[in-house]
């Protein structure tokens, strides 16, 4: 009696593990096809924000001098003005993403004056 339970109890949850697996790979699909391009744009919109960041702390770490700091605080600047533009809806796409790789650019050749260890280089996947 008590491995006929085991058995059932054993089954059913196997069988709901496999449900559950389906849902979730069936969800998968359906999100993986579902990404947009202002997705993708807002991916690289908040990778800038998250690397201003981390250079932030890059100019604290490495005691950068005022040139650097005023070159931080006009990208900055340029941030917060992206930002502005992408929230409210009206912006050219190219143009953006455009600003967003100069913004990229200008923050990798902070890291570059300030001789970053290689290990503390922001990873823009």
């Amino acid at each position: 009696m008590k491995t006929g339970i085991l058995v059932i109890a054993l089954a059913l949850a196997l069988s709901g593990t496999a449900a559950f697996a389906q849902q979730s790979d069936r969800d998968y699909h359906r999100v993986a096809y579902s990404t947009s391009r202002r997705d993708s744009l807002e991916r690289q919109v908040n990778h800038v924000n998250r690397m201003l960041e981390h250079v932030r702390w890059q100019v604290r770490h490495y005691r950068a001098d005022w040139r650097i700091r005023r070159n931080v605080q006009q990208i900055s600047n340029e941030v917060d003005r992206l930002n502005h533009r992408f929230r409210g809806g009206d912006y050219d796409r190219r143009r953006l993403r455009s600003d967003v790789d100069r913004l990229h650019d200008r923050l990798h050749g902070i890291e570059q004056q300030l001789h970053v260890r290689s290990h503390d280089y922001y990873r823009w996947d």
